[in-house]
Order: C-alpha cells, then structure tokens, then sequence
C-alpha cells in the first residue's frame, strides 16, 4: 500500500455515492450513502496501519496536482498528526450522522437530495483538513456552506430559512477577511522571493514587521473566530443549531466548529508566530471569557437544541484558551478537546433529536423525567453527560484538566480562572441530567416510550465508545499529535525566543 492516494480516495468515494444517488430509487439513498460513508471511515481505519507515529510531525500520504502553474497553486494534501485526528473525527461522524438519518422523523422527503449533501459535506471537510496550500483550503472551506445550508434550509425546523441564511451569511460574510489575508500572504511572498505561493510551507518563510503580522493575524482571527465561535462572534450557532435536523446539527458542532480551531491552530499560531505571543493573554482570556458567559447562557435556554449550542460555545472557549497558552500541556488539552467535544456535541444533539421523536417538543420543561422508562438510552446519556462535564474518565476531562496545568505555568490566578470556568461548565450539565432524570412528570406520558435500538443505537455507540478511549486511554490519541506540538515548540522558540 505505499504511495496509495488515501486522501483522495476518501474525497472521491463520497463523490461517487452522491453522484449514484441521483441513479437509483428514493428508497436506497439511505443504504447506499451508509455504505459509502461506511466505506471511507473503514479507509481511514486502514490507513492507521499505515501512518508513522514515530514521524507525525512529518505529512504523510501527500499528494500534489498543479492547478495553476503562474501563481505556484496546486492540490496539495498531506496530514500530519493534528489534520490526522481530525480526518478520523470527520469519517466517524459523518458515519454516526447519516446512520442516524436512517431512522430520524424529520428526514423524510426529498431523501436522494439529503444524503447527498451529506456526502459532499464528507469530501469537503477532509478536504479542509487534508489541503497544505491556503487558497485551496478556503475553497474547501467555503465549500462546506453550501450542504449545511440546504439541509438547514430544506429538512429544518420552523425558522430553517432564518437561520440557514444567518448560518451562511455569517459565515461567507467573515471568510472573505481570511481571502483578502491568503491573497496578501501571497503577495508578501511574491516581493519577497519572486514567485507567487499558496503553499503553507512556502509562506511560513515570509517575514514580516510586528505591526503587520498583527494585522495578518485579526484578519485570520475574524474568519476563524466567526466559525469556532468565540463570543461575541457566536450568536450565528444557537439558530443555526435550534432549527437544523439533529445530523445537521451533529455534523455542525462535531466537526464544522472544529475547522476553526483547526485553522486557529495550523495558520494563526503557524503563520504568524509573533503576533501569537504577543496577543497570547488576550486570547487566553478571551477563551476564559467564552467559557463563563457561554455557560450562563446555557443555563438560561428553555430549548433543549439552543443549551447544547451554548455548551458547545462554552466548550470552544476551552480549545482557545488552551491552545493560546502557547506550551505543551496547554496545545495538548486544545487537541484533545477538539476530540471530545466531536464525540460528547454529538451524542448531546443525537440525546435532544431522539427524545423529540417521542415527545414532539424541545422545551427542557416538557423534558422532565422522560429517560425514566428508557434504561439503555438513559445510561448512554448519563455517560455522555459525565463526559461533557470533564469527569475523571470522561473524554473531557483531559482537556479541562491540562489546560488548567497549562496555565498554572504561569501564574495560579489564570489557573484559577480556567477552574473557575470548568465549574461553570460542570454546573450546566447537571443541570440538564436533574431535568432528565430527576424532576417528575405524569408516568402516562412517558411509559410506553420505546428504548433507542437499532440504527440509532449503533450511532450513538460509535459516539460513546471513543470516550472511553479518550478518557481512560488518552496517550492513544496523544501519540497522534505530540509530536506536531514540539515541533510548532520549537519553531516559536526558534522564531519568537524561549
């Protein structure tokens, strides 16, 4: 298998299964888009057989295809150990999502347009990870607007075109600051060696004055803060997330918010390593700031959909925070919370869709007591909810608890308020399970309420099992990225000092 092109088979099977779709009967859009997602998360399984952990600051499984030879720009693709968590984190949520569609009420009409927009969802996502030369990781980017706006537009909820344009307004709106960005980096380069480039790796040679990679930075920041969200920049996500169906919603939190993490991480702090340092503790705080007004806003929400889209909000507060750190604990919890958040936001909306079909409401009074009579389901909420909250063996708890460590390498005040923000998030979550589990309601209503099996079954557990791994195994999944975190170490050190 060496030399086997995995990332562009990954982007063309969805292709295919989209393009087949349009071939075959309404009927066998679902089976056909399972198998073909089923098909690229199996590749992407296989493909770690194949992948130097020894060697995962390095890219692997590159590949290279000139598209426009004046201006240097080709399909560059390549991971390493930070766009590798995250191609498996696409292909196993992506599976989860459209399994769950299988059996969702809402998804019930215009089936073969549904499943294909999830399926080109999938290629343009592993192509946002995967793309090493920044003008075609923003087509890729932008790409990714177009399904989610459909499938909020089409199979939402009652507001679904409100907030399918807000959803792609926002979104298209900021990432036109991150082109004007690519198109001056690229620029810069040109005055500086004669040749245009897109390439990152060609760009990280660029130098520049303090003044203007601060500049370069706010303009990357305003792309990637609209899409994480950070607050202010966030109040796109609650409609977005409230009147999508629940497979939109889950694909949107466990991996859409995640590009601008992502992004934050490889071209913020890459590209621009001094400006990093030197707006390090506005970000920090920034972060911190999400945390604590995100987690209010949660406890305030009467709609199920809006709380988990704020826990989500809150959560992202945690990856910048860490991330921003600039040291190893502190990139290592940003990473690792990138992972659990995937898994938990996931299982959270698949929670709030699953008890919609059997009470018709969001409403987190109408809520009450309704796992009562449904005990498999119950406990796999229980573990999600405990994992969310960052529990000692839940998958968050990695990240809350060495982003605190991180911080407390500078001073125990910031420390104390990163704990400070992980109570606020602790105390949200038990708030949710008292209403699921611990308030009463009329047994009638509820008792002849049938278990989660099937399908949905089977996506739930592909999100509730890695969080065991993640919380009880992390160093499987630190193996993946430590080695990416001492290199962009080094090269701060070696551009900006110790």
């Amino acid at each position: 298998m060496e030399g086997f092109p995995f990332i562009s088979v990954s982007m063309v099977l969805p292709i295919v299964g989209s393009v087949l779709l349009l071939f075959l009967k309404e009927e066998l859009a679902k089976w056909v888009a399972s198998a073909t997602s089923g098909a690229v998360f199996a590749l992407s399984l296989f493909s770690l057989l194949f992948f130097d952990f020894s060697e995962a600051q390095k890219v692997q499984f590159e590949e290279r295809y000139s598209l426009i030879s004046e201006l240097n720009l080709s399909l560059h693709l390549g991971f390493d150990g930070l766009s590798y968590v995250m191609y498996i984190l696409t292909t196993l949520v992506s599976l989860s999502a459209i399994l769950w569609s299988t059996r969702d009420h809402q998804i019930s009409h215009r089936l073969k347009e549904y499943y294909a927009w999830f399926l080109l969802t999938e290629t343009f996502l592993i192509g946002v990870f995967a793309s090493l030369d920044l003008m075609v990781f923003y087509v890729f980017y932008e790409l990714t607007l177009v399904p989610m706006f459909f499938v909020i537009g089409i199979w939402g909820y009652k507001l679904r075109m409100y907030s399918a344009y807000k959803f792609f307004i926002y979104i298209f709106v900021s990432s036109l600051f991150l082109l004007l960005g690519i198109v001056s980096l690229a620029s810069v380069h040109y005055k500086q060696f004669g040749k245009f480039s897109f390439n990152y790796f060609d760009l990280l040679k660029n130098g520049y004055s303090l003044e203007f990679e601060v500049f370069m930075f706010l303009l990357f920041l305003i792309a990637f803060a609209v899409k994480t969200p950070i607050v202010p920049f966030h109040t796109w996500l609650p409609d977005a997330h409230g009147e999508a169906p629940t497979a939109g919603s889950v694909v949107l939190a466990a991996i859409l918010l995640k590009m601008g993490t992502y992004a934050l991480l490889r071209f913020n702090i890459g590209l621009f390593p001094e400006a990093s340092v030197f707006l390090m503790p506005l970000m920090v705080l920034w972060g911190i700031f999400t945390i604590v007004f995100a987690s209010w806003f949660t406890i305030s929400q009467s709609n199920i959909k809006r709380f988990v889209a704020y826990s989500s909000v809150s959560h992202m507060g945690f990856v910048v925070a860490g991330m921003f750190l600039l040291n190893a604990e502190g990139l290592r919890a940003s990473i690792t919370e990138m992972f659990a958040h995937g898994l938990t936001s996931s299982a959270l909306f698949m929670m709030a869709g699953f008890i919609y079909n059997r009470l018709h409401s969001f409403n987190m009074q109408a809520l009450r007591g309704s796992i009562k009579f449904m005990p498999v389901f119950a406990v796999l909420v229980a573990i999600t909810g405990f994992s969310s909250m960052g529990l000692p063996g839940g998958s968050s708890f990695w990240g809350k608890f060495l982003t605190i460590v991180g911080a407390r390498e500078y001073t125990l005040l910031l420390s104390f308020l990163v704990v400070v923000g992980a109570f606020f998030s602790a105390v949200y979550v038990l708030y949710l399970l008292k209403t699921l589990y611990l308030d009463t309601k009329e047994e009638s209503r509820l008792i002849h309420f049938i278990d989660i099996r099937g399908f949905k079954l089977l996506a739930l557990l592909l999100m509730v099992f890695p969080m065991f791994l993640v919380g009880f195994l992390p160093f499987l999944f630190f193996v993946f990225y430590d080695p990416y975190i001492q290199n962009l170490l080094n090269y701060l050190i070696s551009k900006v000092g110790g």
